[in-house]
């Protein structure tokens, strides 16, 4: 954190109080209410802790206060443009989610549950990161938090400049859960506001305006399962900014809207019929609670037993028909009890756990059955003299347990269960089945009953009431007269089986006197299967542009498969609910509750890479005879993968898993987002602060473009890499380097081919950086001599790969001001100048040898004064003219041959020695005296590089080295000489 960074403190409340505060809250429940109350088990927030940043990471504290089982968050967040910010997360968290704008602010929120390691010391957590703009993290500790799954929805949204921070609308589903938003922004000034009806639990600001960081953390304690709509933040700093909503999941679950049950509907007086009650939300869906629910029937006859819980049970006194349970979490809502009542009477059963009863809510009649007990009935056996409840079917498969019918009266001495038909008998007994949820029964399917090896279809009801049956001739073969039996129904859904007997009189004709008897069970789906996989939006940009028409998808093998879509983009498919015959089991869908179909993503390639959960997993349409389509999933990362339909539990049975698609895929990026460095060309002069024109080009700091593999929803694409990332030169298009103005011209024969410039690097994780040469030099072209200019040079390319994902293209270095130079961005226009010299040949002969730049038409060239780098250019001396000849003169240089290429054999003394880098432009070139009788001339040539060439001989219209007569001891003009002028 800032040193200067204003904090806020959050003092907890006192113990004292909030036990006060709980005792009275408890007392006015307890008055209010007879039956217990539910369990409503709030989220706490407990306190927060800052960030300690170093280079390249966040490190954060544990928490004060921290207690094994508390949900930590921690919220990492940088001022950059080198995204995504995080590359290495310590053991332990689970990313929530991650964020970035593309350009220069990036946040991740990662979730842990705290163990005793953990609560034992002070702890800490290293978050490393990269770029190196001002960062900051937050950490925040929560308690009563579901640990299985502690955040329940989350979302972010980019906002651009703005005074307004949002943060998106969420929608947690269920009750009671614990909103939290936070806010990054990228101005370090400032503070973040307090979003209406929230509470602020953390601010930090690294200042530095906008380049430092400020982030934010709130929460609020939430009832409702509805949308919370757009949380904002008003009246901040301007800035570009990011807002992140989640909701985090009580641990004592949600708070049940109603409570369905269902029964056999009638059941034998000697036998406990199994009863279930499950905990629905507003919309018939189980939600897991720890509620307690007291129990009671409507006669206040019975005894309830536990059959099937991981819960607390409590019987009520013998015959009252009470008992309670309280709900644990692995219970998902739902408790098997059983029921026996000794008396022959219909009975309502009652649940209530405070307000919330089997009538509250959005409850609906067939949640709430009636349950006839009489003294003699029909009852489902394992085929050995004991009552059993008819097991989860598969349709279209033949039942494997072992059942049978058994018609029983209760002995009214013993009470127990005796046998109504003779072993050996066969009874013409009147089957049905009922279709209770879906609540009617589709026409064409069946439910055959197979009993002495024939096979009989029974009659369909739809629920409300049983008035179609079919006579079925059942051998009750058994020593305990129990007529066995298997099954099999090609539909699904929740059904009861229906026996009826009409008793008859002595006579053989009906007595009017009925005995029936029902079971109720689950018959599941035996597979779901997925076809048409598709793009939603062929065509419209959502697709690969290689894929043909509708955009099928291509069900990739390898990374060098065909395209399907961009991560993130919407895709359809359809899915198909069947029997174990692999027909339509047309039903599914159509129950009270549809349970939908939820597809999960399995990662297929790249082996190792982020198996990303896929989004909108659930988002099938309605069903309609069996079928349904989703249009909005979508994965948001690169690969291929597989696709696995399946429902969690089905009508409270258990789990279906659909088969395994093929391959879907191959994904590809959205798009890229390319960050920039601040690449710099090193000035050909430092010193001198100056280039000449011409002079080659090249970087102290090399331009590096770090692309990042994104989704469309902005996250990054972290399977980008390896064999699945496609940028390569041979895709990159337009390297265009542009001076501005644009002359002189740029001449760029000195850069590496585009074949191997820019050198692509796989970093791993989503991100590649492409960094750029100047190989020999960018340099500018030499024409008419023109005067000192600010070089502005911009270098630009399109970022396209072998798919056609680009990033906002083209992708600039430099397009305002240009590319930075060292110390200078002057250009001077220049030339290695040689003057002729006369002397006599008794004495040294000096002989002006500088560098110069062009000022302008009326100035023409001046010494460059500035110039201490340019190095000393070889002399050459020829055409030797009267007295003088070879070796008769040197350069006063440090030895033969020296910096000049000609020196004396004797190295001349420093103050006159010919210098081998320019001094304030000049050389220093003397040449030895030859001696009495050497008079003469001579030819001395400069040796000058290209960029300090000139058109010395304007016929020859080229540029050449710089050329002089030097000349001892010859008559040099008249002395009365009084002006003169060269021109040139």
């Amino acid at each position: 954190m800032h040193p200067d960074t204003p904090t806020i403190t959050l003092k907890a409340r006192e113990p004292w109080a909030a036990g006060a505060v709980w005792c009275a809250r408890a007392l006015l429940i307890a008055l209010l209410f007879a039956l217990p109350a539910p369990s409503r088990g709030a989220i706490t927030y407990v306190s927060s802790s800052a960030a300690v940043v170093s280079s390249g990471s966040v490190t954060i504290t544990a928490p004060a206060g921290l207690a094994t089982g508390d949900a930590l968050i921690a919220f990492v967040a940088e001022n950059t443009n080198a995204l995504p910010i995080v590359t290495a997360v310590p053991a332990g968290w689970t990313l929530v989610l991650e964020k970035n704008d593309g350009s220069s602010i990036g946040v991740a929120v990662y979730s842990r549950i705290a163990t005793s390691a953990d609560v034992a010391g002070t702890t800490t957590y290293t978050w490393t990161i990269q770029g190196s703009g001002h960062s900051d993290g937050l950490m925040l500790d929560f308690r009563g938090v579901l640990s299985t799954v502690p955040v329940v929805t989350s979302a972010a949204t980019v906002n651009g400049t703005s005074a307004n921070y949002s943060a998106p609308s969420i929608t947690p589903g269920i009750s009671n859960t614990e909103l939290v938003v936070l806010f990054a922004a990228d101005n370090g000034n400032g503070g973040i506001n307090v979003p209406t009806g929230m509470t602020s639990a953390f601010f930090d600001g690294t200042k530095a305006g906008p380049n430092g960081l400020v982030i934010g953390a709130f929460t609020e304690a939430l009832t409702a399962s509805t949308a919370t709509g757009t949380l904002q933040s008003t009246a901040n700093n301007s800035a570009a900014n990011i807002g992140i909503s989640f909701a985090l999941q009580s641990a004592a679950g949600a708070t049940p809207d109603h409570f369905a049950i269902s029964d056999a509907g009638t059941a034998v007086n000697c036998q406990a019929s199994p009863v279930t009650i499950t905990a629905h939300s507003a919309s018939h869906t189980a939600v897991s609670t720890t509620a307690t629910i007291a129990v009671s029937t409507s006669t206040a006859h019975g005894d309830w037993s536990l059959a099937a819980g991981g819960g607390s049970f409590a019987p009520g006194a013998a015959n009252s028909g009470t008992a309670t349970y309280t709900y644990v979490t692995a219970d998902g809502g739902a408790v098997i009890l059983s029921l026996k009542d000794t008396y022959a009477e219909t009975v309502t059963i009652n649940v209530a756990a405070g307000s919330v009863t089997q009538t509250s809510g959005s409850a609906i009649g067939s949640e709430q059955p009636s349950l006839t007990f009489v003294a003699s009935g029909f009852r489902i056996t394992n085929g050995s003299n004991v009552g059993v409840t008819i097991a989860t079917q598969i349709a279209a498969k033949s039942s494997t347990q072992s059942l049978a019918l058994q018609a029983v009266r209760t002995d009214t001495n013993t009470g127990a269960c005796t046998a109504v038909f003779a072993s050996d008998a066969t009874v013409n007994v009147s089957l049905a089945y009922q279709c209770n949820n879906p609540t009617s029964c589709v026409a064409g399917q069946t439910l055959g009953i197979t009993n002495n090896s024939i096979t009989t279809n029974i009659a369909s009801n739809a629920n409300g009431s049983v008035s179609t049956y079919t006579t079925v001739p059942l051998k009750f073969s058994t020593a305990n007269a129990e007529a066995p039996f298997s099954f099999s129904y090609s539909d699904v859904g929740q059904v009861a089986l229906y026996a009826r007997y009409v008793i008859p009189l002595g006579s053989g004709s009906g007595s009017g006197n009925i005995m029936t008897g029902s079971s109720q069970f689950v018959v599941q789906p035996y597979n779901f299967s997925l076809t048409n996989i598709k793009c939603t939006t062929y065509g419209a940009g959502a697709c690969s542009t290689a894929l043909a028409a509708p955009g099928n998808d291509p069900g990739a093998t390898t990374a060098a498969g065909a395209a399907f879509i961009q991560a993130g983009q919407p895709f359809a498919t359809t899915v198909t609910a069947k029997n174990f015959a692999g027909a339509v089991t047309p039903n599914y869908g159509q129950e009270i509750a549809p349970p939908g179909v939820t597809l999960s993503a399995n990662l297929v390639l790249p082996v190792g890479g982020n198996a990303a959960t896929l989004n909108n997993a659930s988002a099938f349409g309605s069903f309609s005879a069996g079928v349904a389509t989703g249009t909005t999933f979508n994965w948001p990362e690169v690969g291929i993968i597989t696709l696995t339909p399946g429902v969690a539990s089905y009508l409270g049975s258990g789990a279906v898993t659909g088969t395994v698609s093929g391959n879907v895929g191959r994904f590809i990026p959205n798009a890229f987002a390319a960050g920039l460095n601040t690449p710099v060309f090193g000035t050909g002069c430092a010193a001198g602060g100056f280039s000449y024109l011409g002079q080659p080009l090249t970087y102290t700091v090399p331009p590096v473009l770090t692309v990042t593999a994104l989704s469309a929803a902005g996250s990054t694409a972290r399977n980008y890499t390896g064999a699945f990332l496609k940028l390569a030169n041979s895709t990159l298009t337009g390297r265009t380097y542009t001076p501005t103005p644009v002359s002189p011209a740029l001449d760029s024969s000195g850069l590496p081919s585009t074949a191997a410039d820019p050198a692509i690097t796989d970093l791993g994780s989503g991100q590649a950086t492409l960094t750029f040469s100047a190989g020999a030099g960018l340099l500018f072209t030499r024409g008419a001599a023109v005067a000192p200019f600010s070089a502005n040079i911009a270098l630009s390319i399109n970022v396209i790969d072998s798919d056609g994902v680009a990033a906002p293209n083209p992708v600039s270095f430099g397009s305002a001001t240009g590319i930075s130079f060292s110390t200078s961005a002057m250009q001077y226009y220049g030339r290695l100048a040689l003057r002729d010299a006369v002397g006599s040949e008794l004495l040294d002969l000096p002989m002006a040898l500088t560098t110069q730049y062009y000022l302008s038409t009326n100035q023409g060239f001046t010494t460059n004064t500035n110039d201490s780098c340019t190095a000393a250019p070889s002399i050459a001396l020829s055409n030797y003219r009267l007295n003088l000849t070879t070796g008769k003169t040197c350069v006063r240089d440090s030895g033969s041959p020296g910096a000049s290429g000609a020196g004396c054999a004797v190295a001349a003394p420093l103050a006159i020695a010919y210098k081998a880098t320019a001094s304030s432009g000049n050389f220093n070139l003397v040449f030895a005296a030859p001696g009495s009788g050497f008079n003469g001339a001579m030819t001395a040539t400069g040796t000058a590089p290209a960029w300090l060439q000139y058109v010395w001989n304007a016929a020859g219209g080229i540029n050449s080295n710089p050329a002089g007569i030097a000349a001892f001891g010859v008559f040099s003009g008249q002395t009365s000489r009084v002006y003169q002028r060269e021109v040139y």
